[in-house]
């Protein structure tokens, strides 16, 4: 079979970083076509990677029958556009998350995919790394016994990344829409991915940011139909040094008979188990399912975007159902809106 043809639609960091290296060293795809309003950014990564077909409206990219497939990589405030008009046009989707900004335009998209024949799927790429995939299935195989908490936080540079100017800060943040956007929804998707559908959203958010309602600091409660309690804290922090952070970057879940402990970023976690030979020897025993080199920080990282588009590309090529679902992503989706509308309320919510 030949290589599916891909287009890129918004060349910013996370293209950059992940889904078009990810395409170029997958033999399953070919990037043919990227699309940016960035004229100056759209040229230079034309002639970097040698690509012919160029766009600065997505419309035309996706009318352009040049593409079977697209990676959706705008600020989270176009995807839902992109998304419909991708399913219009026949073109399969892997989009950035979250999958929209609001619960209107998430429907657009269900309605979308209910009426064109596509794959389409959420990029929640810490899904695919191994550390999560096992501690998934310690949980499930009920090496801690009944889970009662999960816990995770994550600490990122976000808007606050050394490579963006100062006058930019606000710029970058509204396109993120906030740390519980950016950040949260990443762990919210492990957290229902583990341990099922919420029941109940109590959050609370802060800004550093003068005159704004973003919010760049959040924690929100989760309970969850199991009972189970979780709590999601993240920040967007720059700290320069990766080592002083790595605290601040883990999933904790505990249960009757054990715990675990997650690192966000991979690629190892470290478990317990009251009824493990192996716990009541060493401890708490450091498990690396793939072994990735410590010294490289972001190895697993990179990892997890090329499989995560690896299982988008394999999605296509066998016709199967893609990893993650639509109706995973749009529960997610609520999840994070019942966050925020608890922070606005100071009030919990309740999940319908």
């Amino acid at each position: 079979m030949k290589p599916l043809r891909i287009g890129i639609i918004g060349c910013g960091w996370i293209a950059q970083t992940a889904h078009i290296p990810a395409y170029i060293e997958n033999p399953k795809s070919r990037l043919v076509a990227i699309c940016d309003d960035n004229k100056e950014r759209l040229d230079e990564f034309a002639r970097k990677y040698k690509i012919q077909n160029t766009f600065s409206d997505y419309q035309e990219l996706l009318q352009s029958n040049s593409v079977d497939a697209v990676s959706i990589c705008t600020p989270t405030a176009m995807h839902s556009k992109v998304a419909v008009e991708s399913a219009k046009n026949g073109v399969h989707v892997l989009c950035e998350k979250p999958l929209a900004s609001n619960l209107e335009e998430a429907g657009r998209i269900v309605q979308a995919l209910s009426q064109n024949r596509i794959k389409f799927m959420v990029g929640f790429n810490y899904r695919f790394l191994p550390n999560h995939i096992m501690a998934k299935k310690f949980v499930d195989a009920g090496k801690i016994g009944k889970p009662l908490l999960i816990r995770g936080i994550v600490v990122a540079p976000g808007p606050y990344r050394a490579d963006i100017d100062e006058r930019d800060y606000l710029h970058e943040a509204k396109k993120r829409m906030g740390a519980f956007f950016d950040l949260g929804s990443h762990l919210v998707d492990l957290f229902v991915w583990m341990m099922g559908k919420p029941s109940e959203v109590y959050a609370t958010f802060s800004s550093r940011i003068n005159h704004t309602d973003i919010d760049d600091s959040a924690t929100a409660l989760i309970r969850f139909e199991s009972n189970v309690l979780g709590n999601v804290t993240v920040s967007w922090v720059n700290l320069p040094d990766y080592q002083s952070a790595s605290d601040s970057r883990m999933i904790e879940i505990v249960g009757t008979g054990g715990k675990i402990d997650s690192e966000f970023l991979g690629p190892s976690l470290y478990f317990y188990g009251s009824n493990s030979i192996s716990s009541k020897i060493r401890g708490k025993v450091k498990i690396t399912p793939d072994k990735f080199n410590p010294k490289v920080p972001d190895e697993a990282l990179k990892w997890s975007y090329k499989k995560e588009i690896d299982c988008f590309l394999e999605s296509i090529v066998q016709d199967k159902k893609p990893p993650i679902t639509l109706e995973h992503a749009l529960l997610v989706l609520k999840v994070v809106l019942a966050a925020y509308d608890s922070a606005k309320h100071k009030s919990a919510v309740r999940m319908v």
